[in-house]
């Protein structure tokens, strides 16, 4: 494993999730969360928590970037590998999301599809661009 690349990957993961979630769940989910206001925390609790929040985001990108690292093949495309990557570990996300959270709280179908579609597009964005930084040069 190349670690000054892993940690690069890394980075631009955690960019790229971050940004991302930034647009789906801080405006785009929005109106679904407000719809939903009595199962979450209030607002100023959740922002004191936020750091957590951003940690466990840092987390995922070192590990999401140190698996792709263990299947990475030098001989093929990294943007196609990081693409495949993403969307396989979308997958497994995604399931979680519907299977899990949508029992456990009552929130409205549609959200737990927001949280599916977000997923998905945080894993393939992550993917591409773990791909590109981490190909060969």
């Amino acid at each position: 494993m190349q670690v000054n690349r892993w940690i690069l990957a890394s980075v631009g993961a955690f960019v790229a999730i971050t940004v991302l979630d930034m647009i789906a769940h801080g405006h785009l989910l929005m109106g679904l969360y407000h719809q939903t206001i009595s199962v979450w925390r209030p607002e100023a609790e959740a922002h004191q928590k936020m750091c957590l929040m951003m940690v466990g985001t840092l987390l995922f990108s070192l590990v999401f970037a140190w698996i792709y690292t263990k299947g990475y093949e030098s001989a093929k495309p990294g943007l196609a590998q990081g693409l495949r990557y993403g969307f396989l570990i979308g997958l497994l996300i995604s399931i979680s999301y519907v299977s899990v959270w949508y029992v456990v709280l009552p929130i409205p179908l549609c959200l737990a599809l927001g949280w599916v579609t977000s997923s998905m597009v945080d894993c393939l964005a992550a993917g591409a661009v773990v791909g590109l930084i981490y190909r060969n040069r």
